[in-house]
């Protein structure tokens, strides 16, 4: 649908250049009567946006206006109670006589009165000498006379000496209005490019305005953190060799094994930017947004009743197994497990439009497109902890035990950035809709960590190696990989001052090829590694770091405010 627009709005601007051209081309030869009434016009008439401007020599007001025919700036003079000042910042006419030695070699023109050829807002009361937006005849053009008889009725146009043919009439007769205004003069603004002082309903690129900054609020969903199961349960008659072990009967999930850090969440994103000119081709735009830290939390204590355990899968035995927390009769303890995730991105591009804002066809349409093309940083944190405090309730074998597993991971995006901003507005609604996708490099980083502290007979020793984290698979681990984050986003304003809109949205950020904590996290485990390690040490070296990646995406609602000046 889009591009079928665009390739309306183009044959249309074709087909006005070619008409112009013609028109142009038929006019130098033929030197019609239209072209001489137009020249008899350029000394009494100037056709402009009218503009105050501060005169340090004088305390009085001073008005300008630049000819949108002669592309010549004129310092108005105003006749005796013609007030211009509700004029200012509008398209009009003025009638009166050109005079030279204006300041700052300007020429002067003597306004005697003056005629709004906009609607942008009522003019006030204090204007005098307002006329209806028509030209005057030309001095010596032709009356226009009543016909004598029905049937003989002529009428002659002001810029053809051809009489009209006759036309035989059966009714009474009829008042003709003649509209004398030449073919060249237009009643809608000319296409002179973006003029920042405009008001913004006149205005052709959306909001309008040199400089801008928009604040949102943000009500986004993420992409979820996926673990396997970390923490499970079992009925209390569970015989211990089958407590809180996965596949047996009665064994329930307390946390893990499915999706977590997924609910709405709140956040802020700030642009801001200014164009170079004022016609609107070049511009800087710069975003940062970041959305608040997702957290889930479980934690748990128990005095063996009911019963708490951590699942693994024992490799050595090819059965699924669990190291427990509480059990009756055997230990007693707690359990704490965290998982975190933060996203935050920013970007700084340049904006341009290479066809500007000064064709006939957007001007009039009220829309605007621009190409981006800048740098995109985005960074995505996971971070999963799980601690458990342990004491023997067996007196044959006391003491106490802490086990710590951690496990975090990465992503830190920069890249290259091109897309899109297609923006329109009509009245005091405004739409903006954007397209990006950027190419660049992934820096992935995954760190895991594990600790044990046993503490007997009053004596505390620290092994490295907790329940999932062992010797195996702890370190720090890093590489770099190509991805890409396209974006999408639609924004709808309601321009409540001449400035200020309020907006609301909708945006999608995907990320290809990240890696998330909880897909880091094996649990294959090789039991002689469990402080204090077996001697001799038997079995496969597991669990075991292997890089394992995925795609992440957020979306929501946006909310905010646009200023511009």
């Amino acid at each position: 649908m889009r591009h079928s627009s665009l390739t309306t709005i183009g044959w249309l601007c074709l087909l006005a250049s070619t008409v112009l051209l013609s028109r142009t081309g038929a006019e130098e030869p033929e030197e019609g009567r239209a072209a001489q009434l137009r020249r008899d016009m350029s000394t009494s008439r100037r056709v402009g946006y009218l503009r105050r401007r501060a005169d340090s020599d004088s305390d009085q007001e001073v008005f300008v206006l630049k000819d949108v025919y002669e592309k010549a700036t004129y310092q108005i003079i105003a006749a005796p109670g013609l007030e211009l000042a509700a004029f200012v910042d509008r398209y009009v006419s003025l009638h009166g006589a050109t005079e030279e030695g204006g300041g700052e070699n300007r020429p002067r023109f003597a306004a005697e009165r003056v005629t709004a050829l906009d609607d942008q807002k009522p003019v006030t009361a204090r204007a005098t000498n307002v006329r209806p937006a028509a030209f005057e005849a030309a001095a010596g053009a032709r009356p226009i006379k009543p016909p004598g008889e029905l049937n003989d009725i002529r009428v002659a146009a002001l810029t053809d000496g051809l009489p009209a043919p006759s036309e035989v009439l059966s009714q009474p007769p009829m008042s003709i209005e003649i509209d004398t205004t030449p073919d060249d003069y237009v009643v809608e603004p000319p296409v002179t490019g973006f003029d920042w002082l405009r008001p913004p309903a006149t205005r052709s690129n959306g909001l309008g305005g040199r400089s801008w900054v928009r604040a949102e609020y943000l009500l986004w969903l993420t992409d979820s953190l996926r673990t396997p199961a970390l923490v499970t349960t079992s009925p209390t008659a569970t015989a211990q060799p089958m407590a809180g072990v996965l596949g047996e009967a009665g064994t329930s999930v307390l946390y893990g094994l499915g999706s977590i850090n997924n609910d709405p969440h709140s956040g802020l994103r700030l642009r801001g930017g200014f164009w170079w000119d004022e016609a609107s081709k070049i511009g800087i735009e710069a975003e940062y947004f970041a959305l608040d830290e997702q957290s889930s939390q479980y934690q748990a204590t128990s005095t063996g009743d009911p019963i708490i355990a951590r699942p693994f899968f024992d490799i050595v035995n090819g059965q699924e197994s669990a190291d427990l927390v509480a059990f009756p009769n055997v230990i007693r303890g707690s359990i704490q497990a965290t998982a975190l995730t933060n996203l935050q991105s920013g970007g700084l591009w340049m904006r341009f439009d290479p066809h500007g804002t000064g064709s006939p066809c957007e001007a009039r349409s009220g829309r605007k497109l621009d190409w981006v093309l800048g740098y995109r940083y985005m960074k995505l944190e996971d971070d999963i902890g799980i601690r458990d405090d342990l004491v023997s309730l067996d007196t044959a074998n006391p003491g106490s035990f802490i086990n710590e597993d951690g496990f975090t991971t990465d992503n830190k995006f920069h890249g290259v950035e091109v897309g899109a901003v297609y923006e329109a507005d009509r009245g005091p609604l405004f739409i903006e809709a954007l397209s990006k996708i950027a190419v660049g490099n992934n820096h992935q980083v995954a760190n895991i960590t594990g600790s044990s502290e046993i503490t007997q007979l009053g004596m505390t020793t620290t092994f490295p190696g907790g329940v999932l984290a062992q010797r195996t698979n702890i370190g720090r681990y890093s590489r770099d990989e190509l991805a890409l984050i396209p974006q999408l986003g639609v924004t709808l304003g309601w321009r409540v001052t001449r400035r200020f809109t309020l907006t609301a949205g909708y945006t999608l950020v995907y990320f290809s090829n990240v890696v998330r904590a909880g897909d880091q996290i094996s649990t294959d485990v090789n039991p002689n590694l469990f402080p204090v390690e077996a001697i001799p040490f038997s079995g496969a070296l597991r669990p075991e770091f292997a890089w394992r990646e995925s795609d992440f995406w957020a979306q929501g609602l946006t909310f905010g405010g646009d200023f511009r000046w």
